[in-house]
């Protein structure tokens, strides 16, 4: 039995783990909260602030390797926060027009964050089979 499970995902574009301090404002409200996921398609955060499915949101944020970036989005989903802060929920945001070299700057920081966990499980043996 393998130690990773691969997961179908009806995602259009593959996400990471984005642990990282996520800045927006929505309704006049500016905070900074956590990152969860980002992805070329878009970017999850948690926070204890309530949103709407269909809110307008800007989320500026920063990309190890590709600097800092603002970003139009959308709430498209949400969820409650499983092993994250009480009373915070996990929001799904879709970006809203994103242009060709940001997407690409997420793609490598994707690629390369996956690459580096596979490097990691390597190195620890954590990718071989198990009985």
């Amino acid at each position: 039995m393998s130690t990773g499970t691969v997961v179908k995902s009806n995602r259009k574009f593959p996400r990471r783990a984005f642990n990282k301090p996520v800045a927006f404002t929505c309704k006049g409200l500016s905070a900074v909260t956590q990152g969860v996921e980002i992805g070329e398609g878009g970017l999850s955060i948690q926070t204890d602030v309530v949103f709407n499915i269909l809110d307008k949101i800007v989320v500026n944020f920063y990309l190890p390797q590709a600097g800092f970036f603002t970003v139009r989005a959308e709430v498209k989903n949400t969820m409650p926060a499983q092993v994250t802060k009480k009373d915070h929920m996990v929001y799904g945001l879709g970006f809203v027009d994103v242009n060709l070299a940001l997407k690409r700057k997420i793609r490598a920081y994707v690629a390369r964050t996956l690459r580096d966990q596979d490097d990691l499980s390597k190195i620890l043996g954590l990718d071989k089979e198990t009985a």
